[in-house]
């Protein structure tokens, strides 16, 4: 599969963006186009090839079309169809598309990855969200933004556009990652139980016993299958959900510490610093011009 990444620090370019609806038998038109162009399938099924690829697309799964690459409708959808979609251009200029295991020429080792690719947004060509996950939702937010700035490209729909990017590389990408890597079934169980009790105070020795682990092992498997330790583990997830946090100007930066499972907010800005290379403050003020209802 190929993938688009790109340096966080350059921002996305929005162009347009929309929902379309056909009650039946719509076929994408064949174009070669300068932008990138991003669909969601909502309800229905989307039959489109990229680049000599065929794709059969249905509800929540998701297609990036690469500028100057011929994509067309293969066949004629069956009944109703509707998706969401957005043009973009991405603004670092060395932007790559390529196989994420070849990134800048050479072979990575799996569990590399991730630290090679801190500080990057890697966008899959294709890929399945969750119907209830944030991307729907910022895809959603990224609508009305433009709407309601009667679709110019405004800073709103930069920014928009940039978290809804940034959403989609997080729940797309780490659950390909953790599926092709072959996890064990325990270890799995173990980041999915991370992910959903982060603002808990929460220990290595904890997390292992509740998962019949030796604290050791589980630290060293962790490091073996995301390249984190258990612990910088926990920190990336209480740090992803903090962000999302910066964005609602109603809490203080303290509150967010607190509520994403940090105790000591001086502790917080370090690790916040480590992972963005920005303070907590400086990204909130990089979104201080709207707020999301997520």
């Amino acid at each position: 599969m190929k993938y688009c990444i790109y340096h966080s620090s350059y921002p996305v370019v929005f162009s347009s963006c929309g929902n379309l609806v056909s009650d039946n038998g719509f076929i994408h038109p064949k174009r070669n186009i300068d932008s990138f162009v991003l669909l969601l399938i909502r309800k229905g099924t989307l039959y489109i090839t990229q680049d000599e690829d065929e794709y059969i697309l249905h509800d929540n799964e998701f297609l990036i079309l690469f500028p100057h690459i011929l994509h067309y409708g293969t066949r004629r959808s069956d009944g109703y169809l509707s998706y969401y979609w957005t043009h973009f251009y991405i603004s670092d200029p060395s932007y790559q598309i390529t196989d994420i295991f070849h990134y800048e020429d050479s072979l990575l080792p799996f569990q590399n990855i991730l630290q090679v690719l801190q500080g990057h947004v890697v966008l899959p060509e294709t890929g399945t969200v969750s119907s209830a996950g944030h991307s729907q939702l910022l895809f959603l937010q990224l609508m009305d933004i433009a709407c309601r700035e009667h679709y110019k490209d405004t800073y709103k729909c930069h920014y928009g556009l940039s978290l809804l990017l940034l959403e989609f590389c997080s729940e797309s990408l780490s659950a390909f990652i953790l599926q092709d890597m072959d996890i064990p079934p325990r270890l799995s169980e173990c980041i999915d139980w991370i992910q959903l009790h982060y603002n808990q105070p929460l220990t290595a020795s904890d997390i292992a016993n509740r998962f019949n682990y030796n604290p050791a092992y589980l630290t060293s498997l962790f490091k073996k299958y995301t390249g984190y330790s258990l612990t910088h583990y926990i920190n990336h997830a209480r740090i992803s959900a903090a962000k999302n946090l910066l964005t609602n100007q109603d809490q203080t930066i303290e509150a967010i510490a607190k509520q994403c499972g940090f105790t000591d907010t001086k502790y917080f800005y370090r690790i916040f610093k480590k992972e963005e290379h920005i303070t907590p403050s400086e990204y909130r003020n990089a979104f201080h011009h709207k707020k999301l209802v997520l």
